[in-house]
């Protein structure tokens, strides 16, 4: 029995999971093939095998420090499989090692009031102990716990709302339609029936909403590193790239997030056509004591593609080649090396 049908064991599926199982057995290092299997396994209508295939994808994310990606798809196997008590683990875990500990204290109260409903004490003591001692909000909380008064209702009510912003929903940011339609309705937009076309000033474009979304959130927040690495991200995805490079700026000088940040800072730079300045970012973000070799590796691929943008196809390929040394599976270099080499 190979290694995918271990781990998923015999199941009738179809001939596109089976072609995708059979190369992912070949390529077991296959990030694009992985997320191709969960995403078969859903259209299935086999959610356990996808939320399955979803924590393994995530944490291959989070082990090479792609930690928005790695949340996604945590969330992706929450939203299939809400009692699965993984799913919340790995979520807090990340969460806490990010340094966001409102968020991982909220996923620990979940997992508490999970294992209660197992009628599992001891681990639901455990992890509402987790809870209390991540957020000083949950002292209360924590006084109560070795009693294990707190029931279901009031283990979700004692956890005060999230100081980080809104939080990340299946995407590698926060729910912009919600907060748009929010900052939209408190807009002030009047009635242009009886205005003639030259007297109106649209102040309802995406940037004007965007920014009124982060300046609202700022001054309540002051600066939340989630909430402008988030809002970057936002920015970035609209076409705002300016708006994201400012924003990417902002989290760095917060001393938080700066792999993930410098990251993509040299992204949206590259996107921007500031190629001398995207490979100075990325190189600081290799530099960073927090990265990995996977993680620099990543790096490498993408000054590789800057190379390819600035048409130094030469350079390009020789930095290709360097990671096909290393990792000959690493996302597309096969195809790029090919491509490049072939002139193409």
């Amino acid at each position: 029995m190979g290694f995918i049908d271990h781990l998923f064991g015999k199941k009738k599926i179809s001939r596109e999971l089976r072609e995708c199982k059979a190369a992912l057995e070949k390529r077991p290092n296959d990030l694009n093939l992985m997320k191709k299997l969960g995403d078969l396994y859903l259209k299935a209508s086999d959610p356990e095998n996808a939320a399955e295939v979803y924590v393994m994808l995530g944490d291959s994310y989070s082990d090479r420090g792609f930690y928005p990606k790695a949340t996604a798809l945590y969330k992706q196997a929450q939203k299939l499989l809400p009692t699965w008590k993984v799913a919340h683990e790995k979520l807090a875990e990340l969460y806490q090692m990010q340094g966001f500990v409102r968020e991982a204290a909220n996923q620990y109260v979940k997992l508490s009031e999970l294992m209660e409903q197992d009628g599992n004490k001891e681990d639901a003591i455990a992890f509402m102990q987790k809870a209390a001692e991540l957020d000083p909000a949950l002292k209360e909380l924590n006084k109560k716990v070795d009693r294990f008064e707190v029931k279901e209702k009031a283990m979700l009510e004692g956890v005060p709302e999230s100081s980080h912003g809104p939080q990340v929903q299946g995407t590698d940011f926060f729910d912009l339609k919600d907060e748009l339609d929010k900052e939209m309705d408190g807009l002030d937009i009047q009635d242009v029936s009886s205005v003639g076309s030259a007297e109106i000033e649209d102040s309802t474009d995406v940037k004007t909403v965007f920014k009124a979304i982060e300046d609202s959130a700022l001054d309540e927040n002051g600066k939340d590193p989630l909430f402008l690495y988030n809002m970057g991200l936002a920015y970035r995805e609209t076409g705002l790239l300016d708006e994201a490079i400012d924003a990417f700026k902002r989290v760095i000088s917060t001393g938080e997030k700066l792999f993930d940040s410098y990251t993509m800072l040299g992204v949206t730079l590259r996107e921007r056509g500031l190629y001398e300045e995207a490979i100075e970012t990325f190189k600081k973000a290799a530099t960073l004591d927090e990265a990995s070799q996977e993680m620099k590796m990543g790096i490498l691929y993408e000054i590789g593609q800057t190379y390819k943008a600035m048409g130094e196809a030469e350079r390009a390929l020789e930095i290709f080649k360097e990671i096909q040394k290393e990792h000959r599976d690493f996302r597309d270099v096969e195809n790029e090396i090919a491509k490049l080499a072939g002139g193409s």
